[in-house]
C-alpha cells in the first residue's frame, strides 16, 4: 500500500550493540550505562508526534529498544510482522550510534530494509565523519551531483547506506527530527538531512520508556544539560559533532526534570552527561538549585564531567567555590579528563589546560568536599612504552584518584587524529567495530600491537587492586560507601573478568548461537555449548572470587577501623592504669574487665580482619591434596573447622550489610 494512503505511525528507535571479539553480538542479562541518546530521542519522537505535519495520522506510536541488554535483542522478522500490519509506515530509528556500534547498525539496517521499514541512522560516527571529511572541503550544498552519496568526499561507509536506501542523519534532531517523520510518512524522504547544532534551551528533556530499567543493574538516569566544548583536544570528536560553542538548557527546565524524576523514581541517581558541565555558565544557580530541592527533602545524588581547571572556580553569586557548591548539591563523584601524567604529552595532544603539578591539590578539594575523582586515562600516545604505561598508573594511585578509565588512543572518525591520519595515509583498522578504546585501531610507533595490548590489559589490573579499592573506599563519603563498591566492582569484572572496557560492560553475558557476525563461518552447537559450559564455569569461578575479594575490602574498610579504635582504647587503658594504679583502687577492676573485652577482641579478630590468614590457611590446607585423609592430619580438619566457623561468620556479617545497604536504596 502507498505510504501516501497510510494512516498509522510506528516508530522503532533502536540503540545498537556492538560484536564481541568472538564474532557474537554483545548482550547482557543486566546492563551497566543506559543510552542518553535514546532517552532523548523517545522525548523528541513524542514531541514530533504533537508537530502539525503529523496531524493527518491517526494513529502514532514510540517504542525503544537498548540492543546492549538482553530484553531489548532486536529480531527484524518479528518487529515487522507485528508492526507493519497494512496502511502503517514503519520508521526505524538507529541512534547515538558510535563507531565501534557502526558495524551492528549496517548489517540491522540492511535486515530492516529487506523487510520494507523506513531506516534512520544518526550519532557521533555519522556526524563526525560527515563533519570532518566532507563539510570542510566540500558542502553538502554545492556537491556537483544531485545526491551526496555520489559526492567523492562523502564517506564510503555513509555512501555506501544511502545507495541502499537508508535515511542519514547528521547533527543533532531537535529541529529536524519532526519533518524527517512527515518526509518518510508522505514518501518523499530525502538521503541526507542536516540537524546541525540548535538551540536546546526550550528542547524536551530526556525521558526513559516505560519498562526501560528492567534490564539494568540500577536505575542510572542521564542528563544533557549542555552539549559541545570549548577545548581542543586531538583525538576527541565532540568539538566536531557538537561544536565548539557550548549550548545549555534552562536552570527551570533542569529543575524541574529533577523535581520529576524524583516523582517518578523516588530516590535517584543521574550523570549529567556534559563533556563539561563546569563551562555552563549557569553551573551555579545549577547547583544552588539542586541544595534547594535536597533541603526540600528530595533524595538524589549525581556524578558530572568537569574539565580540570574547574576546581578553582568561585561562583559569582554566593563567592564558594565550584567543588564546595557540587558537594552540598548532591555530587558523589567527578569524570575528570586527566589522560596523561605527562605535561608535554598533554600540549602535543592539544590538552595544556590540563596542569600535571596541580593535580594532587585538586584531588585533594574534591575529597575534602567528599566527592569521589575518577580519572579518564588514555594508553598509546607516542612516547609510551610498557614500563612507562606501569608508572603512569602507580602515579595515579599515588596522585589519589579513586577510580580510572583507561582506553586506548583511538583516531575516531570525526577527531583531528583520524583526519590527520587520512590525509598523511596512514594504516587504521578497516573494521570500526575494533574503535571500542579496548583494541588497537592503528599502529604505535615504539609497541607492537601485543606489547601494547598487553599495557593496557595490565593497567587495569595494575590500578583496581585489592589496596587501591581499600583505600579509595576509606576516603569517600560514607553515605557513598555501597554505590562506590558497586560501580568499582562492575569497572572490576567488566576489565578483568569479561574483557570488556566497562562503560560497554554489564553483568553475565547472554550469547545466543548462531547470532554471529555476517561473514564469519557458523559455529557448530557442538563446540558453541562447550564454549558456554566453560564460559558458565568461569564466570561462577569469578563471581566466587571477586565475592570474597570484596569481602575483603569490606572488612579492611569498615571492620578494621574498629579494630584500630580498640587498640587505641587498649593503650589508653594501659596508661591510665599505668598513672592511677595506686590512687584508683576500686576504678582498676573495671579498667581490667574493659582491658580484657578490648584485647580479647583484637587477639581474636586482628589477624582475621583482612583475610590473610584465612587465606593462607586455606592454600596450606589444600597443598596436602589426598594426604588428607590419614589419620596423622585430624588435627588440620580441627582447625579447618574453625577457619569453615570464621568463614560462615564473614560471609553472614558481609551479606547482611549488602542486603540492608539494597533495604534502605529502596525505601
Amino acid at each position: 500500500m502507498d505510504c501516501l494512503q497510510s494512516k498509522r505511525l510506528v516508530v522503532l528507535l533502536i540503540r545498537p550493540s556492538k560484536y564481541h571479539k568472538d564474532g557474537y553480538l554483545l548482550q547482557w542479562l543486566r546492563g551497566y550505562l543506559p543510552s542518553n541518546s535514546l532517552a532523548v530521542m523517545c522525548s523528541l519522537t513524542e514531541a514530533a508526534f504533537a508537530d502539525w505535519r503529523l496531524a493527518n495520522i491517526n494513529s502514532k506510536r514510540v517504542l525503544a529498544f537498548d540492543e546492549v541488554v538482553r530484553n531489548g535483542r532486536i529480531n527484524p522478522g518479528r518487529l515487522m510482522k507485528q508492526y507493519a500490519s497494512e496502511g502503517t509506515t514503519v520508521v526505524v530509528g538507529l541512534v547515538g550510534v558510535q563507531t565501534n556500534m557502526f558495524p551492528r547498525a549496517f548489517d540491522l539496517a540492511g535486515e530492516f530494509l529487506a523487510f520494507g521499514a523506513k531506516v534512520v541512522i544518526g550519532g557521533f560516527h555519522v556526524s563526525g565523519s560527515i563533519t570532518m571529511l566532507h563539510d570542510d572541503k566540500h558542502p553538502v550544498g554545492s556537491c556537483p551531483s544531485p545526491f551526496p552519496s555520489d559526492c567523492p568526499l562523502m564517506p564510503t561507509e555513509c555512501a555506501e547506506l544511502m545507495r541502499q536506501g537508508v535515511v542519514i542523519f547528521h547533527g543533532e534532531a531537535e529541529d529536524q527530527w519532526p519533518g524527517v517523520l512527515a518526509d518518510i510518512f508522505n514518501g518523499r524522504p530525502m538521503q541526507l538531512y542536516r540537524g546541525g547544532r540548535p538551540d536546546i534551551s526550550r528542547s524536551p528533556l530526556p525521558n526513559y520508556p516505560l519498562g526501560y530499567f528492567k534490564g539494568f543493574m540500577a536505575r542510572v538516569l542521564t542528563l544533557d544539560s549542555g552539549r559541545g566544548c570549548p577545548f581542543h583536544c586531538s583525538f576527541c570528536s565532540i568539538i566536531n559533532v557538537q561544536g565548539n560553542k557550548v549550548r545549555f538548557r534552562s536552570v527551570e527546565a533542569i529543575e524541574s526534570w529533577i523535581r520529576q524524576a524524583c516523582a517518578n523514581h523516588g530516590r535517584i541517581f543521574w550523570f549529567f552527561t556534559d563533556d563539561n558541565f563546569c563551562r555552563n555558565p549557569d553551573w551555579e544557580d545549577i547547583l544552588l538549585a539542586a541544595i534547594k530541592l535536597r533541603h526540600e527533602g528530595l533524595e538524589f545524588k549525581f556524578m558530572v564531567q568537569s574539565d580540570l581547571l574547574a576546581w578553582v572556580l568561585t561562583g559569582r553569586k554566593t563567592k564558594r567555590s565550584y567543588v564546595e557548591l557540587l558537594g552540598e548539591a548532591g555530587c558523589s563523584q567527578v569524570f575528570l579528563g586527566v589522560e596523561s601524567v605527562h605535561q608535554d604529552t598533554l600540549k602535543e595532544t592539544g590538552k595544556p589546560q590540563n596542569r600535571v603539578a596541580d593535580y594532587v591539590k585538586m584531588v585533594e578539594s574534591y575529597h575534602a568536599a567528599g566527592i569521589a575523582c575518577h580519572a579518564s586515562y588514555i594508553i598509546g600516545f607516542p612516547e609510551d612504552t610498557p614500563s612507562r604505561v606501569a608508572e603512569d598508573v602507580r602515579t595515579l594511585q599515588k596522585i589519589g584518584f579513586d577510580q580510572a578509565s583507561f582506553f586506548m588512543l583511538t583516531p575516531i572518525p570525526g577527531s583531528e587524529d583520524h583526519a590527520r591520519m587520512l590525509a598523511a595515509g596512514e594504516w587504521m583498522d578497516p573494521d570500526f567495530n575494533r574503535y571500542d578504546s579496548c583494541q588497537s585501531a592503528m599502529r604505535h610507533p615504539i609497541m607492537t600491537p601485543g606489547e601494547w595490548q598487553k599495557a593496557y590489559d595490565d593497567a587495569w589490573s595494575a590500578f583496581y587492586t585489592k589496596e587501591q579499592i581499600a583505600a579509595a573506599l576509606s576516603r569517600i563519603n560514607p553515605k557513598s560507601y555501597w554505590g562506590t563498591m558497586a560501580n568499582l566492582f562492575s569497572y572490576r569484572w567488566s576489565a578483568l573478568r569479561e574483557g570488556v572496557h566497562p562503560m560497554l560492560g554489564g553483568f553475565y553475558r547472554y550469547r545466543r548461537w548462531g547470532a554471529q557476525r555476517p561473514g564469519l563461518e557458523k559455529e557448530s552447537r557442538l563446540k558453541f555449548w562447550l564454549d558456554e559450559g566453560r564460559r558458565h564455569l568461569r564466570f561462577i569461578g569469578g563471581l566466587i572470587g571477586e565475592y570474597f575479594f570484596f569481602q575483603d575490602v569490606y572488612l579492611q574498610t569498615r571492620w578494621m577501623p574498629a579494630i584500630r579504635e580498640q587498640t587505641a582504647k587498649v593503650a589508653d587503658l594501659h596508661q591510665q592504669l599505668g598513672l592511677a594504679r595506686e590512687a584508683v583502687s576500686d576504678r582498676l577492676r573495671e579498667y581490667s574487665a574493659e582491658l580484657k573485652r578490648s584485647t580479647w577482641f583484637s587477639r581474636t579478630f586482628g589477624r582475621l580482619t583482612g583475610r590473610t590468614w584465612l587465606d593462607s590457611f586455606w592454600r596450606r590446607y589444600a597443598s596436602h591434596k589426598w594426604r588428607l585423609i590419614l589419620p596423622t592430619k585430624f588435627l588440620w580438619h580441627v582447625r579447618m573447622l574453625g577457619c569453615a566457623i570464621s568463614e560462615c561468620w564473614y560471609s553472614v556479617r558481609f551479606n547482611t550489610a549488602i542486603l540492608s545497604a539494597v533495604l534502605r536504596q529502596k525505601v
